[in-house]
């Protein structure tokens, strides 16, 4: 009667094959339901990265025009009219880091990089006329396509597509 005491013990003691597949099974279902919300969350935390970043941009060419009277030359050597978009000029708004970043007075904590997609940020200083006149910092957002260089769209404080961005109050 002991040995069969100990045998019924030792069976119940173990885990049966069926209840490791309902382990697995709820393990795969609770996957499948949080896989996309934290996908979802990563994405949303890139999506509020780029717009902080952007702002952050905008925010500092408007600092600098605050003390020099002018926004940076950029690449064109023209505070009234410059601009960066890598995909149609081959350079992206990294070349306002000697204004903004590595200058006698830092205008942003850290220097422009990508965007959290990898991408270039994007700008567009062009303050020759009135209406016409706008002061935009953009990403191409998670498609990496820009679907904002126009500024039609920029005149009407708008970006297309999925870009994300940020506009300079331009009021003299």
């Amino acid at each position: 009667m002991a040995a069969r005491q100990d045998r019924t013990a030792a069976r119940g003691a173990g885990i049966s094959f069926m209840e490791v597949v309902v382990a697995f099974s709820v393990l795969a279902l609770l996957a499948g339901v949080l896989t996309p919300m934290v996908g979802s969350a990563v994405e949303e935390s890139r999506r509020t990265r780029a717009a902080r970043t952007c702002q952050a941009i905008a925010d500092a060419l408007g600092a600098y025009r605050e003390d020099h009277g002018a926004f940076p030359p950029g690449h064109q050597g023209d505070g009234t009219y410059s601009y960066a978009n890598r995909a149609w000029f081959g350079f992206g708004a990294e070349v306002l880091n000697p204004w903004l970043f590595d200058g006698l007075k830092r205008y942003l904590a850290a220097p422009i990089g990508l965007d959290p997609w990898g991408q270039p940020y994007s700008y567009h200083v062009y303050t020759r006329s009135d209406p016409y006149m706008d002061v935009v910092v953009l990403s191409n957002g998670p498609n990496r396509e820009c679907e904002s260089w126009d500024g039609t769209l920029w005149n009407r404080g708008r970006l297309g597509g999925d870009d994300l961005g940020a506009f300079l109050d331009r009021r003299r």
